[in-house]
């Protein structure tokens, strides 16, 4: 199951949802962002754009994709989660019908009633740390371990490893590149061993599109450097001659 989760952000504060209205609820009693399911043929943008219009009443002008929570609860499928936060948005705040809204300064958010692994990422929120992975294993409401792995430091790894031969310079200027989110979609089979993901399993994921150009004597070159500072097996790797 993929969901989104979104904190609103606006005075140092957060927009905290308690988890009260719902009889049947695995959330109930806990303070949360907002957020839920994609639907069929939904993105994950699309989802965090309609889920904090129907919980909120805000409608999102600018966000910010922050980290992929993967929650293993007890025996069920893992749900993995699009963590995103937002302070650029506009509209009247309304009722929730999943609990209340409430603003909370960050400074009291973590003596809310919190899932533990929620604490991992809230503070790694609050510190505006680099994209991460977070994977949360649970047994009923006890937090049994967690896994945190961060992407953005083999993204800057290529980049160094690029910029130390000078293969992002274009005539008068240097550090020429792009970087682009988007999202990635795959399947481990057997015999595979995936920096992130399960084998046999689908598995989705914020992914970095760098985009530069270089000579063609330096082609070889690049692919090297892109291969030694990439963590994943199989890096897709696109050359373009013109």
């Amino acid at each position: 199951m993929i969901t989104t989760l979104c904190y609103l952000e606006r005075d140092n504060k957060y927009l905290m949802l308690h988890r009260t209205k719902k009889e049947i609820d695995i959330n109930r009693g806990k303070w949360l962002g907002v957020g839920g399911k994609l639907e069929d043929n939904e993105l994950p943008e699309q989802c965090l754009k309609r889920e904090v219009f129907e919980e909120t009443g805000y409608e999102l002008e600018n966000y910010e994709f922050k980290g992929l929570v993967i929650f293993k609860y007890n025996k069920d499928e893992p749900l993995f989660m699009y963590l995103y936060t937002s302070s650029s948005f506009f509209g009247t705040q309304k009722e929730c019908s999943e609990g209340e809204l409430k603003w909370i300064d960050k400074n009291k958010i973590l003596s809310l009633n919190l899932w533990e692994g929620d604490r991992i990422f809230l503070k790694l929120l609050f510190e505006n740390s680099n994209f991460f992975y977070l994977t949360l294993n649970y047994e009923n409401d006890n937090l049994i371990d967690s896994k945190l792995e961060f992407k953005e430091n083999y993204v800057k790894n290529i980049i160094e490893n690029l910029k130390r031969y000078s293969l992002l310079t274009e005539r008068f200027y240097t550090d020429v590149y792009s970087i682009t989110d988007t999202v990635g979609h795959w399947k481990t089979m057997e015999g595979g061993n995936p920096f992130y993901g399960e084998v046999g399993k689908e598995s989705t994921s914020g992914e970095k599109i760098i985009k530069f150009r270089v000579r063609r004597e330096f082609e070889e070159l690049s692919y090297y450097l892109i291969k030694e500072a990439h963590p994943y097996e199989t890096p897709v790797i696109n050359i373009f001659r013109s």
